[in-house]
């Protein structure tokens, strides 16, 4: 009856052993199709933020025009280019997906991308922005901004913006950081082009 006994307890335990096996493989299966799940989910945000971080634009001048062509005191100006370009390690960005709001003291306006090629003269509207590419990158393509492009934003203002007044330009794109510039307006616009940042 002994032996009989010690053979019974001897499955038994082997069955548990077996079942420990089979829960532990089960947990292992889980844990590792999770931490795929999570490593592949970390990898795409990862991207996406890299994206965000390294996309954006590089403003290089910003020039307003016609400030002589004015008899009001104190001068004024409404027409204005920005000379830009991507940052360095920049993706390619759409300028129909790019926003360009100008504020001032006395007024705020948003403008969207005119899908008319500009010509290096003046904004015909002031709902809307046009682009004349200066310099074109080896992917080059009209109504984006890719590398190697170098393209002037031209834009109208109204009311005009007068002398010694604090002006803000953002360039806001759909993916990416924004770039903000921002200035005073000369105490004296008396010249048929008038350089406004850098300063």
């Amino acid at each position: 009856m002994k032996v009989k006994s010690k053979g019974m307890m001897g499955i038994g335990a082997l069955i548990i052993f077996i079942a420990i096996i089979l829960i532990a493989a089960v947990a292992a299966s889980v844990l590792i199709t999770t931490g795929g799940s999570l490593q592949q989910k970390a990898l795409i945000t990862g991207s996406q933020t890299e994206e965000n971080i390294a996309s954006g634009i590089e403003a290089m001048t910003v020039v307003a025009l016609d400030a002589s062509a004015t008899d009001a005191t104190p001068h004024r100006v409404g027409d204005f280019k920005v000379m830009l370009r991507l940052q360095s390690g920049s993706q390619g960005l759409n300028l129909n997906n790019t926003i360009l709001t100008v504020d001032t003291e006395t007024a705020s306006h948003s403008l969207t991308y005119n899908q008319t090629i500009g010509n290096d003269g003046v904004a015909a509207s002031t709902q809307a922005y046009v682009v004349y590419y200066i310099q074109n990158g080896t992917n080059h393509e009209n109504g984006y901004l890719n590398r190697g492009d170098v393209a002037k934003i031209i834009f109208k203002v109204d009311p005009e913006i007068t002398e010694n007044q604090l002006v803000r330009i953002k360039l806001i794109p759909r993916v990416g950081t924004y770039t903000q510039i921002e200035f005073y307006t000369p105490d004296s616009m008396t010249q048929e082009s008038v350089s406004l940042w850098p300063t």
